[in-house]
Order: C-alpha cells, then sequence, then structure tokens
C-alpha cells in the first residue's frame, strides 16, 4: 500500500512559496532487510549485529526526517562495524538495490583510530523483479551511523550507481568527540528520486568535519539533498563542498545548514554549492543557511548557479572542442575532483566508466 511521507526537512522553515522546506515521498514503503555484502573487512574492524554501540558521545540525528527514519530503522536489524585499531585498507561495503530494502548500518572508530569506509550503491541487476526491462521502481532506503571517538580520524566514501528506476532515501548521520575528524565523499548518479543527506555534529571540542559532494542530475532524475552541520563544541570546523551539473528536464534541490549553537566559542564554518546549469528546462533550487546562537564565531556560505558563457564557448570552440563535447567535459571534471581521493582504484575505475557510458567520451 502506498504512502505519502515528509523527507529531508529543512532544519528551520523559511517561506512556504519557496517550495524548499522539505520533500515527499509517496510509494510502497513495506521492505525487507539488505545488509550490503561486505567486499573487503580490514584486520581489526570486528562486525555485529544491532543498532547501538555502547558510548559516551550523544546520539546523532537524522537529516532526512522522521518517518522516513522509522520506516528504515524498523525495517533493518542493523549491522555494527567497530574499529579497534588503525587501518590502511578501507572497509567496503556494497549495497544492491534488488527489490524494495532497508539498510542500517554503524561505523563506531574507537578514540585514536584511522579507518577509511566505501559504501557503493547499484543494481538494480538484471534478473530482478525491480529491473529497468520490466519498469517496476525500487525503493532503497539508508542509515549510516558514525560515532567518531575522540582523536580518531574517519573518512566516509558513498558512491551511488543505482539505475534509472530507483528511488533512494539515504541518510548519513555523525557524531564527533574531542579533536575526532570526519571526512564525508559523496557521489550522486544514478537513480530516478534521490534523497540524499547527512547531519553532523561537531559535539567536543575542536572537532571537525568535511563533505565533498558531486553529483549528476540529467533526463527526469529528482535529486533532493540536506546537508546539516550542528556546532555545539568549543572551536570546531566544519567545510561543506558541493558541486554538480543539473540538464534536461531534471530537478535539483540543495538545502545547506550550519548551526553555530550557544556554547561553540571560536567555531568556524564554511559551506559553497556550485550548480552547472546547462537547460532552460531544468529547475535548480538552494537554500544555504548559517544559524548563530553564539558571538564568537566565523561562518560564510554561498551557492551560485550559472551556464557555459559566450566567452567560454567562443574559447573552447576555438580549440576545436564543440559545445557538446565541452559540456561533458566540464560535467566529468565535477565528479572526477571529488572522486580523486575515493582511497580505491576499483571504485574510481567504476565511476570513470559510468560517466564514459553516460556522457559519451573517455
Amino acid at each position: 500500500m502506498e504512502q505519502t511521507i515528509d523527507v529531508n526537512p529543512i532544519p528551520y522553515l523559511t517561506w512556504t512559496w519557496l517550495k524548499i522546506n522539505k520533500d515527499s515521498g509517496t510509494f510502497d514503503f513495506s521492505v525487507s532487510e539488505n545488509a550490503g555484502a561486505d567486499v573487503q573487512i580490514p584486520e581489526g574492524v570486528l562486525v555485529s549485529n544491532g543498532k547501538t554501540v555502547k558510548t559516551e558521545l550523544p546520539e546523532p540525528e537524522n537529516s532526512i526526517g522522521k518517518d522516513a527514519a522509522e520506516i528504515i530503522t524498523n525495517a533493518a536489524k542493523g549491522k555494527i562495524y567497530t574499529f579497534e585499531k588503525d587501518c590502511e585498507q578501507p572497509l567496503i561495503i556494497r549495497i544492491i538495490a534488488d527489490s524494495n530494502s532497508a539498510t542500517h548500518n554503524i561505523i563506531h572508530a574507537k578514540a585514536g583510530v584511522n579507518c577509511k569506509v566505501i559504501i557503493v550503491y547499484e543494481g538494480p541487476s538484471a534478473s530482478s523483479t525491480g529491473s529497468v526491462t520490466t519498469g517496476t521502481a525500487v525503493f532503497s532506503g539508508i542509515i549510516t551511523k558514525v560515532y567518531a571517538e575522540d582523536d580518531s580520524n574517519v573518512q566516509i566514501t558513498k558512491v551511488q550507481l543505482f539505475k534509472n528506476n530507483v528511488y533512494q532515501i539515504d541518510d548519513t548521520q555523525i557524531v564527533c568527540g574531542e579533536r575526532a575528524k570526519a571526512d564525508l565523499i559523496q557521489i550522486e548518479l544514478g537513480g530516478s528520486h534521490i534523497d540524499a543527506g547527512f547531519h553532523a555534529t561537531l559535539h567536543g571540542y575542536q572537532s571537525r568535519f568535511t563533505s565533498d559532494t558531486a553529483y549528476i542530475c540529467r533526463d527526469t532524475q529528482y535529486v533532493d539533498m540536506n546537508q546539516v552541520v550542528v556546532h555545539t563544541g568549543k572551536k570546531t570546523d566544519c567545510n561543506m563542498k558541493t558541486d554538480g551539473t543539473v540538464k534536461d528536464d531534471s530537478t535539483k534541490t540543495y538545502r545547506g545548514t550550519i548551526d553555530m549553537r550557544k556554547g561553540c566559542s571560536g567555531s568556524t564554518g564554511n559551506e559553497m554549492e556550485t550548480t552547472l546549469l546547462l537547460s532552460p528546462t531544468a529547475v535548480v533550487k538552494a537554500a544555504p543557511i548559517i544559524l548563530c546562537g553564539e558571538d564568537d564565531i566565523a561562518a560564510e556560505h554561498g551557492s551560485t548557479i550559472g551556464k557555459l558563457s559566450p566567452e567560454m564557448l567562443f574559447y573552447i570552440n576555438t580549440r576545436g572542442i564543440d559545445q557538446t563535447t565541452a559540456e561533458a567535459m566540464l560535467t566529468r571534471a565535477k565528479i572526477t575532483a571529488a572522486s580523486a581521493n575515493i582511497p580505491d582504484d576499483k571504485v574510481r575505475e567504476e565511476i570513470n566508466s559510468w560517466l564514459n557510458k553516460e556522457l559519451g567520451e573517455d
């Protein structure tokens, strides 16, 4: 039975006529668990079942909203990856969407540990009932919780390579202890309707968070992003970067919020969102927000939407490059700039293969 839920609510409401306060999704949210396949588990990582860990850190918050979070959490038993020591190799998880499913994973980095995690989304496979050939839509709901204990350093990479009949809700929930650092790389390429968000809480003294999000929004895709960083600890820092291309009849919505709460004195924050617009029929909406509850902070934000200027096109054309090729080159550059920091050659090659197929150039 289909139901409609609110997804990706903005932390503080703005004018309703802007139609940016939230997204909504209508689907049959009867889902089963999909814990994903553990492709590579480094030495020093303990794998267990469950949805809670023993920690003194506060519970991370969600960005996707109460209804979506409950659907995913209730459907999945949960899986916990505990990093007990430094790991040179990344933990690699693959999630294949062959049916309506929910994934609830926890990444727990113990104090002082350096670790890396890569999660790749793909499918449906050709033999599934939700394959493109049948025209059946598939729902994939994912919650990834990250607990970065004191002095830990965690890099999370999410690469979304779904086929064009997948509706995804993907939430990354992060909380950082003292001097902990969390880095998030997020690549959004496939799917039909994508709600992708993260919520990072910089709880500990001098904790840090960075995000680098790159995407392509094309055909009739709908990509909705809700990114929130809350500063509660003193001298915390965040840097959020989102860069992508919107073309054809697609729609992209961006919400980015830096929330400097009372008590986070000495904290700094920056968010920048850049969109290359390649179609007059595409729709782009953006709401970069800074909330200040503390005087002694420094934060800045910005959002730019632009197209290829006549001057740039003329310069490119004089080098023997036509407009279609130039647009593909610039689109590719935004993805490869973010994916260059992914710590696995095979995953980077998969992204390049996807780009070669979709953009028609090597």
